[in-house]
């Protein structure tokens, strides 16, 4: 059900779904996703399950853009978006001054948030490796 909603969102978009992916760490990094070192693509026309849903995007333009299509999509299927479990994580490069985006679904803004629990990891904002260290070793201890 969800892969097809996904495929009716972007019909007009394209043919199909190109997914990029890591199969080593930095799960979501934007930024290790637009270098071109260890980042495959598959091409997908037909997922089968999907529990949770996040989408990646570079600009704060391209994710208002993709959340219009997705909540279309969930529309057409009569899909409920819970605006209260949608949050919006920015990830920009350390350089970049922070501006939290503003991301609304159906006229709800979306929450921003610094970390996000997905996939057994806890995700943030902060991208430095000195902070993912400390991190890593707070949970060990």
């Amino acid at each position: 059900m969800f892969s097809t909603m996904l495929m009716d969102a972007y019909r007009d978009e394209q043919p199909c779904i190109r997914i990029a992916y890591r199969t080593y760490r930095h799960l979501l990094n934007s930024r290790c996703m637009q270098a071109s070192t260890r980042v495959s693509t598959a091409t997908v026309r037909h997922l089968l399950f999907a529990d949770d849903c996040a989408l990646n995007t570079v600009t704060e333009e391209d994710m208002q853009r993709s959340m219009v299509f997705f909540a279309a999509g969930c529309a057409d299927f009569g899909l409920t978006i819970s605006t209260a479990k949608s949050v919006v994580m920015p990830q920009p490069p350390p350089s970049a001054e922070y501006n939290a985006p503003r991301i609304n679904v159906n006229g709800a803004h979306l929450k921003n948030v610094e970390t996000f629990a997905f996939l057994g990891s806890t995700l943030t904002r902060n991208m430095r490796i000195d902070y993912e260290i400390a991190q890593r070793i707070s949970k060990a201890s």
